[in-house]
């Protein structure tokens, strides 16, 4: 292990529970038969640094019980024994030990690992469980504990990490998790909300079988070999709550539930919420400012819009392409797309100038739109899907939808490229506008990305989290899309399609031996009678 652990352990094997608080738990009341007494649950609050947990009175029916600590931000010790040896305790704030004695009494010991003057919010559960049970962490190989019902999380800046161990069955001479069905939950709670009752009130709803199976969202099974080792894609400051339920024919038991944020708590406002830097908030002002021209004016301003479309297009494929090697780091891979974008730009403007043809310039438009769809398309609908795992399945699939879309849009390249950019147009304000004000629409761009750039986001478990401040950014973006194609199109009455290109006129303008000397007096149209008003107009 790492050398913090070492050196926690070293420390507190030395610790005694001579002297601590004592918290009396009666379970006489308490069947495991009961789904409705089957649970003790209650808060307490730690002003000492050392408790003794004392349960009395347990029945004879109960096969094994769970107990359960949880705390916000700071790391407890919970324990079996007075010292702690090595495999009898488990440190974290969402943490449990398995009781399957068969006394009628057990004590517990519970530590602070760090000496503070504030009192701590725990919560205390106790499940109990018959020995028909499953055992949650039963089949423990890696865990420090000998019996592990607990989960372990770990996250970076794309994903977060859960591992547990596989259960196992009471009497059974050995360990065959096909036995045993194991399915694994989540629970988003809301979004920028890291209060202390909002993250009790959201594990209260995944403590039990019956909560976990009436709150929780399914995780889909991708197979036996990541089973125990879940990926979800983080959505960085929205708050997760994760389950685990076993089934061994008509019985059911359920892990200890574990919080993660995606993110360091202790460090909110740096680590948990939109980026705070200068050039990443001069980064969103501009693609708001952008996004709303080339929602509304963009067909307008058709050189402008150009540019833009095509840096943007140089720098998705950049910057992709630059994140498939890891050794780059994140201002190398930055620096190189925006450059490469800016004259990626310059080149497309070069290219109409030089040959003005329509469909060679509306394309990119139609292909960034596309991307945009399908990447949509692979976080919400199709998110998730066992299929999709399959890296050639799920770009094969993402490419026929960028695909279709071109082919769609080519037909009819007016409504076509006005609708693209409305489209792309308005998902640049509203994505700009989550930095902002919270919201996870950035994430629909977000997480193609990580399908490129993450080792085994294949497995990773999208499931976007729709809440309120997502749903009305949806709406938000439709509501754009559909002003910016009316108003582009009304503009667009009694207008060429596309303006027209430069060379072109001039070539056709240019005299030559072969232009009639007469074409101009032949086909000139007549002069307007003086009395006619000035609306008059010539053909």
């Amino acid at each position: 292990m790492n050398k913090l652990f070492v050196t926690v352990f070293i420390i507190t094997s030395f610790i005694s529970f001579g002297s601590c608080v004592d918290i009396k738990i009666d379970l006489s009341a308490f069947d495991p038969q009961d789904n409705e007494y089957s649970v003790f649950k209650k808060y307490y609050n730690l002003t000492d640094r050392f408790t003794k947990i004392n349960i009395t009175n347990i029945r004879d029916d109960v096969g094994f019980f769970i107990i359960q600590v949880h705390t916000y931000v700071e790391n407890v010790t919970l324990s079996s024994t007075t010292k702690l040896n090595l495999g009898s305790y488990v440190i974290g704030t969402n943490i449990g030990l398995v009781w399957d004695s068969d006394n009628n009494t057990a004590l517990f010991y519970l530590s602070r690992n760090i000496k503070v003057e504030q009192s701590l919010q725990i919560l205390l559960v106790i499940s109990l469980y018959d020995e028909d049970d499953p055992v949650p962490g039963g089949c423990n190989l890696s865990f420090e504990t000998d019996v592990a019902p607990y989960q372990l999380t770990e996250y970076n800046d794309d994903v977060i990490i859960v591992k547990s161990q596989p259960p196992s069955i009471q009497g059974a001479p050995n360990c065959d998790d096909k036995k045993v069905q194991v399915d694994m939950y989540h629970l988003y709670l809301y979004e920028y909300d890291n209060t202390v009752e909002t993250y009790f009130k959201n594990l209260e709803k995944m403590l039990t079988v019956k909560d976990i199976l009436k709150n929780g969202r399914q995780v889909p099974d991708i197979g036996i070999n990541k089973k125990y080792n879940r990926m979800y894609s983080s959505y960085r400051g929205t708050g997760e709550v994760f389950a685990v339920v076993s089934k061994y024919k008509n019985s059911t038991s359920a892990y200890v539930p574990t919080v993660s944020y995606g993110c360091d708590l202790l460090k909110w406002q740096e680590s948990c919420l939109a980026p705070v830097e200068i050039h990443w908030k001069f980064f969103c002002a501009c693609l708001l400012i952008f996004g709303l021209f080339i929602c509304f004016f963009g067909h307008r301003f058709f050189k402008l819009t150009l540019y833009i479309i095509s840096f943007s297009f140089g720098l998705t494929v950049t910057y992709l392409v630059i994140s498939m090697e890891e050794h780059y780091s994140f201002t190398e891979r930055t620096i190189t797309a925006f450059t490469v974008g800016f004259f990626y730009g310059i080149i497309w403007l070069l290219i109409w100038r030089r040959f003005g043809i329509p469909v060679l310039t509306v394309t990119l438009a139609f292909i960034m739109s596309g991307f945009l769809a399908a990447s949509l398309l692979f976080n919400t609908v199709l998110a998730d899907i066992y299929v999709l795992t399959n890296s050639v399945n799920f770009w094969l699939s993402f490419m026929s939808v960028i695909l279709l879309c071109i082919i769609i849009s080519l037909p009819l390249m007016l409504i076509g490229h006005i609708s693209a950019i409305a489209f792309l147009g308005a998902y640049g304000c509203v994505a700009a506008l989550s930095f902002y004000v919270g919201g996870n629409m950035p994430y629909i761009l977000i997480n193609t990305y990580r399908r490129v750039a993450v080792k085994d986001f294949n497995t990773a478990v999208i499931d976007f989290p729709m809440q309120m401040i997502d749903i009305v950014q949806a709406l938000l973006w439709l509501l754009l899309l559909l002003f910016g194609v009316f108003i582009q199109l009304r503009h667009q009455i009694g207008k060429p399609p596309f303006p027209p290109n430069r060379n072109v006129i001039l070539a056709e303008s240019r005299v030559s031996e072969t232009t009639p000397l007469l074409y101009h007096d032949i086909f000139a149209p007549p002069s307007p009678p003086p009395s006619y008003n000035p609306y008059y107009t010539t053909y």
